[in-house]
């Protein structure tokens, strides 16, 4: 019966956790997915170049987060930070986009 009452409260704060994410631009550690992606795309502009895009990006998601809809940005955040080693505010950009763009589209 312990089990059962300790899952529930764990699940239970995992809401509230996501749910808190959602409320402000996540603090990523981009620094080593660009070290990743410079390694593997050694003709990509180089690590102040992927740096520079990370900033960029951080910075367009802070004046227009809150026009993306609460279900996107958890899900965005959430898949952008349990990836270990890939965290990256140009991928969450670009994830919360096509969300947004996906609502547009023409129902058929």
């Amino acid at each position: 019966m312990r089990k059962a009452g300790a899952l529930v409260f764990t699940a239970f704060f995992g809401l509230l956790a996501n749910a808190a994410l959602a409320d402000d631009v996540p603090k990523l550690d981009f620094h080593k997915s660009c070290r990743t992606d410079v390694a593997a795309y050694p003709g990509g502009g180089g690590n102040k170049a992927c740096i520079t895009d990370e900033q960029r990006a951080r910075k367009t998601l802070v004046s227009q987060w809150k026009r993306f809809s609460p279900q996107s940005r958890t899900r965005c955040t959430s898949m952008v930070t349990d990836m270990v080693g890939s965290q990256s505010y140009v991928e969450l950009l670009t994830c919360l986009q096509m969300a947004r763009d996906v609502q547009s589209l023409p129902k058929q």
